[in-house]
């Protein structure tokens, strides 16, 4: 299993090392950044990275611009800011960003080290649920009209006489459209199909 990239971004280069240092593990490959610009030209290892672990008194650009910088280029890692005394309105509107956590130094690096294991565990599930959300509308796009009309009404619990009735249609040919169906979504259960479809819902529209 590959290992997961954790990102220290800090100007000062004794801290990137001690933050760095803190962080060295066997699953865990950690890479440093002098700066946010350092970060943002890398937009492989920011696209790629699990959590990003930040100090909040970069040069030249703010918690709340870095934030968006790094979304715009498709970051999806969690953010963990560590700051040495600063005003309660700039944690705040970092958290607001998106950020998990806000550390003020000197930072704990057990407590660290747990906050940026939560930060990998988060970005994990949530990537598990992108990929299952990817292999169901791949599937979704292979059914044929009919396939998909079948589909929304096994989804109402309709029985296929039911559905028969409803589609103008005889039994035996809703049994072969729900067997290719079933077939093309790849599952082996009715129960398998409702909760793969349900979650793909819920996931393509929050607010379903």
């Amino acid at each position: 299993m590959a290992r997961e990239l954790v990102g220290v971004v800090d100007d000062d280069e004794r801290a990137r090392r001690a933050l760095a240092e803190a962080l060295e593990g066997p699953e865990i490959d950690v890479q440093v950044f002098a700066g946010a610009g350092s970060l943002l030209q890398n937009r492989s290892a920011a696209a790629r990275a699990a959590c990003l672990v930040i100090s909040a008194t970069l040069h030249g650009i703010s918690d709340v611009e870095l934030q968006a910088s790094l979304r715009a280029i498709g970051s999806r890692a969690l953010i963990v800011f560590v700051s040495g005394p600063c005003e309660l309105s700039q944690a705040v509107q970092a958290l607001r960003g998106g950020a998990l956590d806000f550390m003020l130094k000197p930072v704990d690096p057990l407590q660290l080290r747990e906050r940026v294991n939560e930060a990998i565990g988060i970005h994990c599930a949530e990537r598990g649920r992108r990929s299952r959300l990817h292999a169901v509308s791949q599937h979704l796009g292979t059914l044929t009209t009919r396939e998909r009309e079948v589909l929304e009404r096994v989804m109402e619990g309709r029985q296929n006489a039911e559905i028969a009735v409803d589609l103008g249609i005889s039994t035996k040919t809703v049994e072969q459209h729900r067997a290719r169906m079933m077939a093309k979504m790849k599952v082996d259960s009715l129960a398998e199909l409702v909760v793969k479809v349900t979650e793909w819902r819920l996931l393509s529209d929050p607010l379903r």
